[in-house]
């Protein structure tokens, strides 16, 4: 990591986090504080996306997404030109994508201050024009609410977007004067949208349904109101990577009807645990009063126009998956011990097919066929990045699947943060087995999050999982909860049970314990109506034999249980007291254990 030159800088940081003992890490990402940002910043400006594209690097080892942003004002610098060029990791070419988490993803149209510095990717394809990457990550981008006139980043929001935030950074930079290359007024826009709002509430959301869906499933939300208008807009959700403190607005593909009175949209990926926003064809801004529980979320690769749901298959010859460490990882005793015990812990759960391979001396994450597991070199990682996956992904044609495509995970790669230096000397890993104490950051939790994410699993709102978007030092997630289980089983119904692109199906651990739905059992059982309001039936082929059944609400809380004592084909279960809203449905069958999703209606 880059070590600051602020010898008082890092004295106030340090006596801060000792003070204050809790260091949050969002997004898995310590806070790099906004003077640090700054002072190593070599550009400042303000500006909008105006669109992005995806490039190989020179070396075809990874994927990049160019960003072009409009320049509305320089706060520092001497790059002086109407657009610049701002590069982040991951993105679609061909059939081709990466998603990196944690990274900055932005969308065409957001505004905010970008924090840069010199992009070192070597990129030819695009424009020749002069590239910027983000310092910090997705911390060096303060995106603007102008209906709120707030800005924030995953670590703070601040009201006064022209007064609070525009005198931070003069006062940081000692530049008081700063260069205006729009006219672009967030003040003005800001004042515009007071008059605009719906003062009159002539225009509401009165509710919506289910209030617990999942992200990146494709789950439906159908939101009632008035004064939607029969125009097509926007709807926020809570942004899960930001914990909330922002919305996400999903994509216009994912509206599947909007009228005046209703409009049905699918649950993107990132939408968190919160209230949701209908932002009408006239800027109306509309906010629930309810909130809508996502219980788990799935990672959706996708390009600017589409998301789409993925899958593992059998890649290795072996069912599934071979990962090797770097040597220098493998060295690590404590390292490696402690990432071996987060690696079964997902392994022997959900039966994910995954393997440690041979030790491997390549050094670089990189589109190589090479699942590596690693710590950074220098200032590889941005700063305040604790770990970092990189799942690669392929396609092929499907036109029955939604968006007409099937996506394949090719390769995951993994690099953890290899000391605390700098703003963050304070820290240190704990790697156990004992549990982190004072500000020691345990480097299991960690682990257990970044391999979440291999396993598919997008961010979620719910403190205690280890999907989970933030954790503090001292304390320690390691164990799976009701969320992680569930969306990890639904990847793993789709890993085992529908092969894609003339590949091989995943086959699942022999490890595995929990949550895995056997294909010989699938095929000989069934469970309807779906959505169910009433009774629910549940049907086996005469050679099984249902042994119990437990059904558990979208907080993991268990509502109905029943050990069954005859071998009858159909079993009838009285579901009419359960609220409306998603539940699982936990079945042992002939001494296995699947699990499947039930809505009530």
């Amino acid at each position: 990591m880059n070590k600051t030159t602020c010898s008082t800088m890092l004295l106030a940081l340090f006596l801060s986090i000792a003070m204050t003992v809790k260091s949050f890490a969002q997004e898995l990402m310590v806070e790099v504080p906004l003077s640090t940002q700054v002072q190593s910043s070599s550009q400042i400006i303000e500006g909008k996306v105006l669109s992005k594209s995806s490039f190989w690097d020179n070396n075809q080892h990874n994927i990049y997404t160019v960003h072009t942003i409009e320049v509305y004002k320089v706060f520092k610098g001497q790059v002086l030109t109407e657009t610049i060029e701002v590069v982040t990791p991951g993105g679609a070419v061909g059939n081709d994508s990466e998603v990196v988490t944690p990274s900055l993803s932005i969308k065409v149209g957001d505004i905010g201050v970008f924090m840069l510095h010199s992009n070192n990717v070597a990129i030819s394809n695009g424009t020749s024009q002069t590239k910027f990457k983000p310092f910090a990550s997705s911390q060096g981008f303060y995106k603007y609410d102008l209906s709120t006139n707030t800005v924030y980043n995953p670590f703070m929001s601040k009201q006064g977007i022209t007064t609070t935030f525009y005198n931070d950074i003069r006062s940081l930079t000692n530049n008081i004067s700063v260069i205006e290359m729009s006219s672009f007024d967030a003040q003005d826009i800001y004042n515009n949208n007071i008059i605009n709002r719906n003062v009159a509430g002539s225009a509401q959301i009165t509710n919506f349904s289910p209030t617990t869906l999942n992200g990146g499933v494709r789950d439906l939300l159908t939101i009632n109101g008035v004064g939607f208008g029969n125009t097509q807009g926007t709807v926020n959700f809570r942004d899960a990577n930001f914990g909330g403190s922002q919305y996400f607005t999903a994509l216009d593909s994912q509206v599947i009807s909007w009228n005046d009175t209703q409009i049905v949209i699918e649950v993107p990926s990132r939408a968190g645990t919160g209230d949701l926003q209908v932002v009408t064809s006239t800027s109306i801004t509309l906010t629930s009063s309810a909130t809508l529980t996502v219980f788990y979320s799935q990672i959706n690769p996708g390009n600017p126009a589409s998301d789409f749901q993925s899958q593992h298959f059998n890649l290795n010859g072996n069912g599934g998956y071979t990962w090797q460490m770097h040597t220098e990882f493998n060295a690590n005793t404590a390292a490696n011990a402690s990432f071996l015990r987060a690696f079964d812990s997902w392994v022997c759960t959900t039966g994910i097919n995954w393997e440690i391979g041979a030790v491997t001396a390549v050094d670089i994450i990189a589109d190589d066929d090479i699942n590596v597991i690693r710590f950074d070199d220098g200032a590889e990682l941005p700063n305040g990045v604790l770990g970092r996956t990189t799942t690669r992904f392929t396609a092929c044609s499907n036109p029955s699947s939604p968006g007409g495509l099937d996506v394949l995970v090719k390769e995951l790669d993994m690099v953890f943060n290899d000391a605390f230096v700098g703003d963050f000397s304070a820290l240190s890993w704990e790697f156990g087995p004992g549990t982190a104490t004072g500000l020691e950051i345990d480097f299991e939790s960690v682990a257990v999050h970044e391999l979440g994410h291999a396993h598919l699993l997008a961010h979620i709102i719910n403190p205690g999982e280890v999907m989970h978007f933030a954790i503090a030092n001292s304390q320690n997630s390691r164990d799976l909860g009701a969320s992680d289980l569930a969306g990890a089983a639904d990847v793993m119904d789709r890993n085992i049970n529908s092969p894609a692109c003339g590949t091989g199906a995943m086959i699942a651990s022999e490890c595995s314990s929990l949550g895995v739905d056997d294909v010989s059992l699938l095929e000989n059982i069934a469970m309807y109506p779906n959505p169910a309001k009433n009774s629910l039936n549940i049907s086996i082929a005469p050679s099984l034999t249902l042994e119990q059944i437990s059904i558990y609400d979208a907080q993991g809380r268990q509502v109905i249980t029943k050990m069954l004592q005859d071998s009858n084909r159909l079993n009838t279960f009285d579901v009419s007291a359960l609220n409306t809203g998603l539940y699982f449905v936990m079945m042992t069958v002939n001494s296995q254990t699947i699990s499947k999703k039930l809505v009530i209606e």
